[in-house]
């Protein structure tokens, strides 16, 4: 195995082994010390039986010390029996020998086993014979009568027979061994791999888990500890599938929340790199989360301004605010709000950046101020001058009758115009009112019908200006209106057509069906709108050319009414023009 090797399997099966191995190795050494003992031991014993029978068969022949009669007798034993018998004088002397002749053996009392016999016990010693040149075991026996040592026996016999026994005992107790330790290692090797396998089970399904693979649980089985184990880690993953599913769950909301909201959020960290973009921000910045995600703020929408207002929130234990302009098409006026994150230590860990878009507001707010503006310039103006007119009649030139004459007939236009502002103000109040109610009534007519009305109610305006008002219209062309507005709005396209075309030109008014839509167009020769001003065009009270709007009449209200109007039909106005060109109103009205 690589070395992944020192797995748990092969670590136990190891351990496991030298120590079964060790355990054999010092009980086959302790049997065989125990043997050896043994065998010793009952050599011994068989020595010493033999050497005392031999004492009592010789009996007398011992204290008459006959040596003849004793060597003779040694001699037929040795016939009959595997054991060399030595009968010694107390003195240690050689009386006779199974082996040798006395007369050629020397003193034997420096032997160990003849001092032993001599001091009256039985001795014992393993040694070299240099008589019959092997090695003996030797065991002496003191011959006692009446308190006396008479003589001494000794049996002795080869120690090979001792070594051939114990080398029997040695191949059988190896032998043994071997069995055991191969019995042991197959046993062993079972045992660990059954123990290994529901932890490799574990451990593989613990893979799965940090590969994010919730769906299965561990099987307990095995030993009672791994099917704890088991079963602990089985609530610990439906615990962790839970926490997973409340944060999937919760991601999923945040996600939506910041999707659909409109301010725009941006998440960067402690390095100034975009970690999270709404939709509202990628619309913003012209800048998509996947090419922004993990690129510093800078590089990601290359606006210096937001990065310098990034590094400040980085670095301030407080709420910062500014307005930020995105200069593009057209430019964008935002409102930055940014938070600094920390984490559960207290430590920076990155910035939160709320935008919010106050263009509309602004132009909102623009549009207030200017029309605040243009209603009291207009309404100043004509009671400013009839005010004027009034006072001097006041001063005498009432009593001029063509001055007091000239100047009533001014104050009554002034008057006149100062009610047509009014009743204009009014007219929008309405149909805003309306708007707001949702309660107006429509009812299908003819497009045709209502268009003749209108140029019937201008026709003595066209004539005095000299304009032609020509039409081309579907006869069949029928929208859901309500007509008095429709007629309104169309009668306030058609009046400003006329005024500000030149004496002699004509003006078209075309109805046609188109797609699942009305279009009705009403196009003059006149001077044209600068293109810069047309999407301004439908604010209240505001002019192109405020002289000429004066002269003719008008107070800036009437395109605000008429879009309106269309706005209660679920309709729209567009415009195109151009200095010189002369202008196109179009209104959309679903059919």
């Amino acid at each position: 195995m690589a070395s992944e090797k020192s797995t748990l399997l092969w670590r136990f099966y190891g351990s496991h082994m030298a120590i079964l191995l060790l355990a054999l190795i010092l009980s086959g050494y302790f049997a065989m010390t125990e043997f050896r003992e043994l065998q010793s031991y009952t050599i011994s014993e068989s020595l010493k039986k033999q050497a005392q029978a031999v004492g009592e068969i010789l009996g007398q022949k011992l204290s008459d010390r006959d040596v003849a009669t004793i060597d003779a007798f040694c001699d037929r034993l040795a016939a009959n029996s595997p054991y060399r018998i030595t009968v010694l004088a107390p003195d240690g002397s050689v009386l006779g020998d199974s082996e040798s002749s006395p007369e050629r053996m020397e003193d034997h009392s420096t032997r160990p086993e003849v001092k032993a016999a001599m001091a009256g016990s039985t001795g014992t010693a393993v040694r070299y014979s240099f008589t019959i040149n092997r090695d003996m075991v030797y065991v002496a026996v003191p011959i006692v009568r009446d308190g006396k040592i008479e003589g001494i026996i000794r049996a002795a016999m080869p120690s090979e027979q001792l070594s051939q026994v114990l080398e029997g005992f040695y191949v059988k107790l190896g032998a043994m061994i071997l069995f055991l330790t191969v019995a042991a290692a197959i046993v062993s090797l079972l045992l660990a791999n059954r123990i290994n396998k529901p932890i490799t089970e574990i451990k593989e399904a613990a893979k799965r888990f940090a590969n994010g693979d919730l769906d299965q649980n561990i099987v307990p089985v095995g030993a009672k500890e791994i099917a704890e184990l088991a079963t602990a880690i089985n609530q610990m993953v439906e615990q962790l599938r839970e926490r997973l599913n409340i944060m999937t769950k919760q991601r999923n909301e945040l996600e939506s929340l910041l999707s659909e909201m409109v301010e725009a959020v941006i998440e960067v960290d402690t390095s100034k790199r975009i970690v999270r973009m709404n939709q509202a921000a990628e619309n913003i910045f012209q800048a998509k989360f996947s090419r922004a995600c993990g690129k510093d703020v800078l590089e990601a929408i290359r606006n210096r301004g937001f990065n310098q207002f990034v590094a400040k929130t980085l670095t301030s234990a407080t709420p910062l605010e500014e307005e930020l302009t995105v200069v593009g098409n057209p430019d964008k006026i935002l409102q930055v709000h940014g938070t600094q994150i920390t984490d559960p230590q207290g430590k920076p860990s990155g910035a939160l950046i709320v935008l919010n878009d106050i263009s509309r507001l602004k132009n909102i707010d623009q549009i207030r101020k200017d029309f605040v503006a243009n209603v009291s310039h207009e309404l100043k103006t004509p009671v400013t001058s009839i005010k004027g007119f009034l006072e001097t009649l006041r001063d005498g030139a009432i009593n001029d009758p063509n001055s007091a004459e000239r100047f009533l007939s001014i104050a009554i236009r002034q008057t006149d115009r100062l009610n047509a502002i009014i009743e204009d103000l009014l007219k929008l109040s309405r149909v805003e009112q309306e708007a707001d109610r949702g309660a107006m009534k429509l009812e299908k007519a003819s497009v045709y019908d209502a268009i003749q009305a209108v140029i019937k109610f201008l026709e003595e305006i066209a004539h005095e200006k000299g304009v032609t008002t020509l039409v081309d219209c579907d006869m069949s062309l029928e929208i859901k209106m309500n007509r008095p507005l429709f007629e309104q709005a169309l009668s306030n396209l058609l009046d400003n057509a006329i005024k500000y075309s030149d004496p002699g030109s004509e003006v078209w008014i075309t109805a046609k069906q188109e797609h699942h839509e009305a279009l009705i167009e009403v196009q003059d020769k006149g001077c044209g709108i600068p293109r810069d001003q047309l999407p301004r065009i439908f604010e209240r009270f505001f002019r192109v050319d405020k002289t000429r709007t004066r002269h003719t009449g008008g107070a800036g209200l009437g395109l605000s009414i008429a879009r309106h109007i269309i706005n209660l039909h679920s309709g729209r106005i567009e415009v195109s023009s151009g200095i010189g060109e002369g202008s196109v109103f179009s209104i959309h009205i679903p059919i």
